[in-house]
């Protein structure tokens, strides 16, 4: 037990995740789901969207974190809902559940706003290196 996490730990410095942490956080199930899809330049569709989410979900997590500290309640709200969606689509469950969980917040207690800001970054983070692996998988 003790050798196989360190294994992991080994594993985690090099950028790659360990195998059930990556299966926890990314659905790759849903991802194999656009291999039929082909983008117009003959690039791969997944990696594609790979890219896309990762940019865009780091945008909108700030987002996210700037409409708590204003008060901005409908923007937090919506933005949360994007991510969802965008999660759900992709086979990013975790995130998707945490921004469900925003979305049903009264936001009557800045302190449960904090808390699900913070597990949603490190649910992003979690699933941005099970998306890096996938992206450098498909790549070789």
């Amino acid at each position: 037990m003790l050798e196989q996490r360190v294994a992991d730990l080994s594993t985690e410095r090099n950028g790659f995740l360990p195998t059930t942490i990556a299966h926890e956080a990314l659905d790759v199930e849903m991802l194999r789901a656009f291999e039929k899809v082909k983008a117009d330049d003959g690039s791969d569709f997944v990696i594609e969207l790979i890219d896309l989410y990762l940019e865009g979900t780091l945008q909108r997590i700030q987002a996210i974190r700037n409409a708590a500290f204003k008060g901005e309640w409908a923007v937090l709200n919506r933005t949360a809902h994007t991510i969802k969606g965008s999660s759900s689509t992709l086979g990013l469950h975790r995130i998707a559940q945490v921004c469900q969980e925003l979305e049903a917040t009264s936001f009557s207690s800045s302190d449960v706003v904090d808390d699900l800001i913070q597990a949603l970054e490190s649910r992003f983070g979690e699933a941005r290196e099970a998306l890096i692996v996938e992206r450098k998988r498909r790549l070789e």
